[in-house]
């Protein structure tokens, strides 16, 4: 499995149709949209209004990341939308609990995402629910960073834990992606792959050429 995820924060906003439109045709597998609230991350980015302006743009699944605080405030409206995967954060104030749950109540899939800092044994508790982990390899909030070193360390360990507890639940990297370093993050058992300025940032079509061949 191999599933490339073109995060729409890396996109450029003047022409979004056109770049939308560039990167279905390129043959990207999801789209990736990180909602920010200011307060979980600094950074302000899309609320809910966004997704449904890509719901009407795509027809590849919405991949939501959710980096706020309130979770459970957006999933009703995400649902309406027809979103099929959200992920929230760990580190969320109150923990994750309520609003996987949430979540799978919906009949969305769950995803659980841990920042460069959080131990992957954190997402034990929550296997059950998840069917997709997110490991942050950047610091969360915004776009355009550097991999940061260890990161193929914890897939690794990520993966290990995953096996030990016969999970299927898939690892979902995050952050500093390019043909340089995709290689090594899949090598270590990273298999839904986000990729903002890699895919966007110049000619769409060969960009996601390079990206597949690069594993």
């Amino acid at each position: 499995m191999f599933e490339l995820c073109a995060s729409i924060l890396a996109a450029d906003f003047a022409n979004l149709e056109r770049d939308m439109r560039a990167a279905n045709a390129a043959g990207v597998d999801a789209f990736h949209i990180d909602v920010m609230d200011g307060h979980f991350v600094p950074a302000i980015s899309f609320g809910t209004g966004m997704v449904r302006t890509m719901e009407r743009l795509t027809t590849k699944p919405l991949d939501v990341h959710l980096m706020v605080e309130k979770p459970l405030d957006f999933l009703p409206e995400l649902e309406e939308l027809g979103v099929k995967r959200v992920s929230v954060h760990y580190e969320i104030p109150g923990g994750p609990e309520a609003a996987l749950r949430a979540i799978c109540a919906a009949g969305m899939q769950a995803g659980l995402v841990l920042n460069p800092e959080t131990p992957v044994e954190s997402a034990l508790p929550y296997l059950a629910q998840i069917s997709q982990l997110l490991l942050m390899t950047v610091h969360p909030g915004r776009g355009g960073q550097v991999y940061l070193p260890g990161s193929n360390e914890k897939i690794a360990a990520a993966k290990s834990l995953l096996q030990g507890q016969g999970s299927n639940t898939v690892i979902q990297v995050d952050g500093g992606i390019t043909p340089g370093t995709l290689p090594g993050a899949y090598a270590t058992g990273a298999r839904s792959i986000v990729a903002g300025s890699a895919v966007f940032g110049g000619k769409i079509d060969e960009n996601v050429k390079m990206l597949r061949v690069a594993i």
